[in-house]
């Protein structure tokens, strides 16, 4: 009794552990408040997500992983403002919009490294489209190797307080990989076609793949698309509700920068908005 005792908690621990493993790698990582739209002058939490699709697992506040959590108001030019919390709380912080309009909330996580058997990287990389690292590591006869990775998390959120749609909802808030909607999501309904532009250290990248997420009969439902070659890509949003835009981008380290922990680095990016449900069709005369 006792080896089987211990034989089933071995077991429970290894299969969580790979949980565990599995959850810290999920990908996607997204910000989401409690609400999309919150009174002017209500409280709403903010909490970060992971997860392979809907509706993912919370994350606490993790000071060691943290390096920038703070909110834009709407005001025109207005400054990040850090979001403060206690280490290990979830919701990771709290915002009170003090003004009507869009906020946007960014988050910045430190780096953290893996290693995937070759099976699994390559199918990682054909799942995110990037075609130039499968290439890349072809090229180096590298297609059957593990892949040794470094990777990080950028991830920013729109919220519109008070209803109204005007503010922060296409500011550039620094992020290293940033997604920014060219078309105002709170002026959208579902069925609307709305344009992102995808930018890294401030400039456009071309040819790479966004993919859309949303939920709906209890499903992940993703769409992909790739950058023009003035970084845009659109998607026809067709339901209402939660929608996460992501992407993830991986460059070759370089052996002459001294590195050898890792051979690719890459910032896997997201941003979340809520959007209304198709308006309703005007009355007939």
């Amino acid at each position: 009794m006792h080896a089987d005792r211990l034989l089933c908690r071995n077991l429970a621990v290894a299969v969580c552990a790979c949980a565990v493993a599995s959850l810290a790698w999920a990908h996607e990582f997204w910000v989401q408040p409690d609400t999309f739209r919150p009174a002017v002058g209500a409280a709403t939490g903010v909490r970060l997500f992971v997860g392979d699709g809907f509706p993912g697992e919370h994350k606490p506040r993790d000071a060691k992983k943290l390096e920038r959590l703070d909110v834009i108001g709407p005001e025109a030019g207005a400054k990040p403002v850090a979001i403060d919390g206690k280490d290990g709380a979830d919701p990771v912080g709290m915002i009170t919009p003090a003004k009507p309009g869009v906020y946007a909330v960014a988050y910045r996580g430190k780096e953290s490294t893996i290693t995937l058997e070759a099976e699994k990287f390559e199918e990682y990389l054909r799942e995110e489209g990037l075609t130039e690292v499968l290439k890349k590591r072809e090229e180096l006869n590298e297609s059957r190797a593990a892949g040794r990775e470094a990777y990080s998390r950028c991830a920013k959120s729109l919220l519109c307080a008070g209803g109204e749609p005007a503010g922060a909802w296409d500011v550039k808030t620094g992020l290293a990989v940033e997604i920014v909607p060219t078309t105002n999501p709170y002026a959208a309904h579902a069925g609307d076609t709305i344009a992102f532009l995808l930018l890294r250290d401030g400039k456009p990248v071309a040819d790479a793949q966004l993919m859309a997420l949303t939920q709906g009969d209890g499903k992940t439902i993703r769409t992909t698309g790739r950058t023009d070659a003035n970084g845009k890509a659109s998607f026809t949003l067709k339901q209402s509700g939660l929608w996460v835009i992501n992407t993830v981008r991986m460059e070759r380290v370089d052996p002459k920068a001294g590195r050898t922990d890792v051979d690719w680095v890459s910032i896997w990016s997201s941003l979340t908005f809520d959007v209304a449900p198709a308006a309703s069709p005007a009355p007939a005369r």
